[in-house]
């Protein structure tokens, strides 16, 4: 299966610059730079939240998301008592999930 446009983390860093990409969030209304972090996190909880339990909590950890670091499908499967192979398929359905424009509107705002 081919994804239509490549995944990026939020941590991964610019060709160029060599910043971390959530360093280069927007900040809509000119100040309060502490504070769009938090609103992009509250934003991303709420996209995840509108998935499958399963679903969400696979990409938490696969990505990180739950503040305890990335996991293999291993570790998540272990985890959930579940084969890796269903690991796998919770993620690509999740990812899926992610791409529609209405969850990808939701989100750009936040980011640059």
């Amino acid at each position: 299966m081919r994804a239509s446009k490549p995944v990026f983390s939020l941590h991964s860093r610019h060709a160029v610059i060599q910043e971390e990409l959530i360093d280069g969030i927007a900040d809509i209304d000119g100040g309060d730079n502490w504070r769009q972090p938090a609103l992009l996190r509250l934003a991303l909880d709420d996209v995840l939240d509108s998935l499958k339990p399963k679903e969400s909590l696979v990409i938490r950890q696969r990505y990180g998301l739950d503040g305890k670091g990335d996991r293999t499908l291993g570790e998540i499967a272990g985890n959930l008592n579940i084969s890796r192979e269903m690991v796998r398929k919770y993620e690509v359905k999740a990812l899926m999930k992610l791409k529609h424009p209405a969850r990808v509107d939701y989100l750009r705002r936040y980011v640059v």
